[in-house]
């Protein structure tokens, strides 16, 4: 484990790159193992950033390559599909949409029909 100033050095980074667009830098912490699904003190992720952003390659990394939780939650209940819908990245939304979509599970997890045919649509 990571010393604590180690740990908030490395979240930083990872958020800076998410928010400025970097993802030649965001490629290289993967790389180098880093985890990309880090939270600042907000509990907010490099996909949340960089949803707010509007950086579609960088959602795109960090989706299909980094295979980050598309829906995570921040502390006041917002997931990067909220942030880019909040700021208007429409292309953004569109491609988090096909993630939600594909991993959300059900409003009701005890619906087993509902279930059934989230599985079956994904053969």
């Amino acid at each position: 484990m990571l010393p604590l100033m180690d740990m908030v050095k490395s979240v930083i980074n990872l958020l800076f790159a998410a928010y400025t667009g970097d993802a030649s830098a965001l490629r290289r912490f993967a790389l180098s193992s880093m985890d990309m699904e880090q939270r600042d003190y907000d509990s907010r992720t490099a996909l949340h950033v960089a949803a707010a952003e509007g950086h579609t390659e960088v959602v795109r990394f960090l989706l299909e390559a980094c295979k980050v939780n598309p829906v995570p939650r921040d502390r006041w209940g917002n997931t990067p599909m909220d942030e880019a819908v909040h700021f208007g990245h429409h292309d953004v939304v569109t491609m988090l949409q096909s993630y939600h979509d594909k991993y959300s599970p059900p409003a009701d997890a005890n619906d087993k029909e509902s279930v059934e045919n989230n599985l079956d649509s994904l053969l």
